[in-house]
């Protein structure tokens, strides 16, 4: 059989070219309706069939083309994983026993020597135990034929057992190979549609001068509203990194609420407790926490609205809101100046009264007449200072998240009108496309079965229960034939060394030799 493409002289006999070289190919072509055609181009050739011969047909006759050698059609089941098939078993296999013509032929041969037995007692007894021995015999292949019918019946009645739970494993298993199978063509087809939705993702988003790493709609579209701010002169800040310093910010603002809380809780103390009873300074306490920490808050609360006020309709103008702050802080700072200089006052007069009983003031009277105002200015400057200082924080916060809200808002605004022009819409269904897609092949996953764990077992439990019946059947079958025929082969050894002893009885010697 030649190639196609190999040249053949029509009518020459001599057989084709075996030689080892081989020539290089060029071009192999599929052709016919079915593209069952194969046309193989060498270097310096043109195809011998096909299409290529079709156009050449007007130019000069082709010769016939070399029947190909097509083998046989490729039958993925060949390759699939498949349980080993049991041969068919036979009775013959489980009878461990002499075929009765055995038998019959010893008995047969046995029979044949009792013509040469001399005695014609020996041999007439011989011959009718003989004749038993027939019968015996004959009743042993009468229950070698029972036994084979009984044995051929149970291996019957157990093989559809067997051979079922075999086939529903199998099909169990070529239901998850093809499962299997499935799957695994339906991930790589998705994997190859990735890939190409990647590609046009790049090129849709170079396209609109986008990042190529933009991975979904929604970054698309803030990118370009960013880029669209900043051309106006409305930069939006990025969100602010929490760096050291706004971490220090942010602790002292919040711990500055509670420690000027503190020190109003203190100042009330010494003004309502002046005996120091515990109920009475934790009330005190706590309630200079509480004043501090709401006033603070509303510090923070009127610069937050003050500066959402000119943009946000429905509010109030955000000189009410500037003027509630200068109330508050006016408030603040009055209270916490009025209970520090009070307290100033008591302390300095108990500082005072304790000199006095420890002896070290011997005249209060003597001295001369001064001001009752204590000289610590500086404490009272102090405390008024950290008072202020803790507003000014609650006022740079609130202004702070009012900012960032705003930002967010104008960035909505400016993604919500992109989205509205529809400019980027290609765009964004090419990268929120690659997503989707990978969100669907993630959820290719092989059809489990839930019932596969019990459908082993149940298999396993009912073929264990077929070839424990066929066991123990055949067993008992086998075992009373065998019994059977041990009892015949040794009553036949036992005849045929009565015939022996009767053919050839043991010579007599001495005065038995006289006697005969």
């Amino acid at each position: 059989m030649t190639r196609p493409g190999d040249p053949t002289t029509p009518g020459d006999p001599s057989p084709p070219n075996t030689s080892p070289t081989a020539r290089p190919l060029s071009r192999v072509t599929l052709s016919g309706p079915d593209l069952g055609t194969v046309d193989l181009e060498f270097e310096g050739e043109a195809a011998r069939n096909g299409a290529d011969a079709g156009k050449d047909a007007g130019k000069h006759a082709a010769p016939p083309a070399a029947p190909q050698d097509t083998g046989p059609d490729f039958d993925p089941r060949l390759y699939e994983a498949a349980l080993p098939r049991p041969d068919p078993l036979s009775a013959e296999a489980f009878l461990p026993v002499l075929d009765p013509a055995q038998f019959a032929a010893l008995l047969d041969d046995l029979r044949g020597e009792l013509s040469l037995v001399p005695d014609e007692a020996t041999r007439a007894a011989l011959n009718s135990r003989a004749r038993l021995l027939h019968l015996n015999v004959e009743g042993y292949r009468v229950n070698h034929e029972q036994a084979r019918s009984a044995l051929t019946r149970v291996l019957a009645e157990t093989g559809v057992g067997v051979r079922g739970s075999w086939e529903r494993q199998q099909e169990h298993l070529t239901f998850m190979n093809a499962a299997s199978g499935g799957v695994e063509r339906d991930y790589e087809a998705a994997t190859a549609a990735i890939e190409q939705a990647r590609a046009r993702r790049f090129e849709a988003l170079v396209g609109v001068g986008a990042r190529p790493d933009t991975t979904g709609a929604e970054d698309l579209y803030t990118q370009q509203a960013v880029m669209t701010l900043a051309r106006e002169g409305h930069a939006i800040r990025p969100p602010e990194q929490k760096s050291g310093s706004k971490r220090v910010f942010n602790g002292f603002a919040v711990f500055s609420k509670f420690f000027v809380g503190i020190i109003s809780g203190v100042s009330i103390n010494l003004l309502f407790n002046p005996e120091s009873r515990l109920y009475l300074t934790l009330i005190a306490l706590t309630a200079g926490v509480m004043f501090s920490v709401l006033l603070l808050w509303l510090v923070d609360e009127l610069a937050y609205r003050a500066k959402l006020a000119p943009v946000t309709p429905g509010m109030a103008p955000a000189r009410a809101y500037t003027a509630g702050i200068v109330a508050v802080t006016a408030l603040y700072l009055g209270v916490e100046g009025f209970l520090n200089w009070d307290g100033i006052l008591r302390v300095t007069a108990e500082i005072a009264a304790n000199a006095a009983q420890q002896g070290q003031l011997t005249d209060l009277n003597a001295l001369p007449e001064t001001d009752t105002a204590p000289p610590h200015w500086s404490l009272l400057t102090f405390t008024l200072a950290l008072v202020g200082m803790a507003a000014g924080a609650a006022l740079v916060q609130g202004r702070e998240r009012a900012r960032a809200v705003l930002e967010r808002e104008r960035l909505a605004a400016r993604v919500a009108q992109l989205k509205a022009q529809g400019t980027l819409a290609d765009a964004a269904r090419a990268t929120d496309h690659v997503t989707y897609l990978e969100r669907a092949r993630d959820r290719l996953a092989p059809p489990r079965d839930v019932t596969s764990p019990d459908h082993a077992r149940l298999n396993e439990r009912v073929l264990h229960h077929w070839e424990q019946e066929r066991d123990s059947q055949v067993q008992a079958i086998s075992s009373r034939l065998l019994a059977e025929a041990q009892h015949l082969q040794a009553t036949l050894e036992d005849f045929a060394g009565q015939v022996q002893a009767a053919r050839f009885p043991p010579p007599r010697r001495g005065l038995r030799a006289l006697l005969r």
